[in-house]
């Protein structure tokens, strides 16, 4: 792949010369991006020098992003041959930044579903989990969160909102007792944010899927498992009918 070609993936909207990556960050942002947008397709190979031209920074800041994208499952390093994108089986999908990327690219709807999925496999059985054996301290802290984000859902407070949203789930998950479930807490954390920053930028929350959280947070302070798990089966399938619509 030419400079210019590969220039030509990385900035898709003709960005101009002063707007040509300086930093770590931004190279690392523009190749994790072009990457999951199958802008740069799997088992392309690029170089260092081509990077170079073609972001116009230095030769240690690419070399950098490689290393860090390469530990992402995105690319692999190799001498002689150069930076090969690897495919998505190889991805580490459950990273943060994995998953935001994809939020971003052409595939942004399979993305929203495959997370929809992952939290429907998991939170019902964490808050079945966070009611038995949850402690009471924890049950307590869930309680308090969850009126936050009635307060905010009634103010229309889109950045609070979404940090207790993100707040009450991951004490959903920790309650749970289950260390992994507890590692999963970034991966539904983006869901949530991306969810929230959509419907929120147009509207209110729903005072309805707020209600649900309230009716989670007695579930578990009163040890209901069964009625936890199914009103958290019931937050996940209105979001999913949301996103279908």
């Amino acid at each position: 792949m030419s400079p210019v070609d590969l220039r030509r993936s990385l900035f898709p909207d003709n960005t101009p010369e002063s707007s040509l990556a300086t930093s770590y960050v931004h190279v690392h942002e523009l190749l994790g991006k072009a990457i999951c947008d199958r802008r740069l397709r799997e088992n392309a190979v690029i170089t260092v020098d081509d990077l170079e031209v073609a972001t116009g920074t230095s030769r240690s800041v690419v070399r950098e992003s490689a290393r860090v994208l390469g530990s992402l499952g995105l690319l692999q390093a190799k001498k002689r041959v150069g930076l090969r994108i690897l495919p998505e089986s190889e991805w580490n999908v459950f990273d943060p930044q994995v998953i935001r990327w994809r939020l971003e690219s052409s595939d942004r709807a399979r993305q929203i579903r495959e997370l929809l999925d992952v939290r429907l496999a998991i939170e019902p059985d964490a808050a079945r989990l966070a009611s038995e054996t949850g402690s009471a301290e924890l049950a307590g802290q869930i309680i308090s969160v969850a009126g936050a984000l009635w307060t905010c859902g009634i103010e229309g407070n889109a950045d609070e909102f979404s940090r207790n949203d993100a707040l009450f789930h991951r004490l959903i998950l920790h309650a749970s007792g289950n260390s992994m479930f507890l590692r999963l807490s970034g991966v539904i954390r983006e869901s949530l944010h991306e969810r929230n920053m959509n419907i929120l930028s147009e509207s209110h929350a729903s005072m309805e899927d707020v209600g649900l959280h309230l009716d989670l947070a007695h579930h578990v302070q009163r040890r209901q498992g069964d009625d936890a798990a199914t009103v958290a089966r019931e937050i996940i399938r209105r979001t999913q009918a949301d996103e279908a619509r």
